[in-house]
């Protein structure tokens, strides 16, 4: 996540919107699954 943020933001002339795409198609489902899993549906506990 870091490396895309850093490409993204850094280097946004050379990024090949395809490639960002098919990270967002394969990629983005699975990383939300686990950080759900790592966070609690209540909200953080004060």
């Amino acid at each position: 996540m870091i490396g895309m943020r850093h490409r993204l933001v850094h280097g946004y002339m050379h990024v090949e919107l395809a490639k960002v795409w098919q990270v967002v198609v394969t990629d983005l489902d699975p990383l939300i699954t686990a950080i759900e899993t790592l966070v609690s549906p209540d909200g953080p506990k004060e």
